[in-house]
């Protein structure tokens, strides 16, 4: 098994006797900076932060969740914005996990290699793509293991 920092946090609540904790909010919901403000709270009591990139048909999500993304595309967040949050939250709790979950059409029209580098420069420990299961998947995740992008 790899050492990565999930992996780490799956072992401690292990050690714990505990379930881990992961927190799930939409990137720049409410705004931007709220959002940043909003994950690092949570970061606080949670054992990995999962990070949503807003998307205009949410169709695997519930009400809440849509509600959120509508909100955060509404209010002009992009691709990118999802990764300066994620970067900004890793420069401040570089010790805790964030995964970044959306739909892979949004990967696949950033460009797979693009989105990979900038998750990598960003700090993203990992990746929830909600609408590319296994084993469809592989592919994808194989080239997301890559050490040279």
């Amino acid at each position: 098994m790899i050492n990565t920092l999930i992996n780490q946090t799956f072992k401690i609540t292990k050690n714990e006797n505990r379930p881990a904790l992961l927190t799930y909010t939409v990137a720049g919901d409410n705004t931007k900076k709220k959002s940043l403000e909003i994950l690092k709270s949570i970061s606080q009591y949670a054992d990995i932060c999962e990070l949503g990139f807003p998307h205009n048909t949410p169709i695997a999500d519930g009400g809440q969740i849509q509600t959120s993304a509508y909100r955060a595309i509404k209010n002009g967040i992009k691709i990118n914005d999802v990764f300066l949050i994620a970067a900004q939250f890793k420069k401040i709790r570089k010790n805790k996990p964030i995964i970044l979950m959306g739909y892979y059409n949004m990967i696949y029209q950033y460009g797979e290699s693009k989105f990979i580098k900038k998750c990598q420069k960003s700090k993203v420990d990992g990746l929830i793509v909600v609408d590319l299961p296994f084993p469809e998947n592989k592919i994808f995740a194989k080239k997301c293991k890559k050490k040279e992008y």
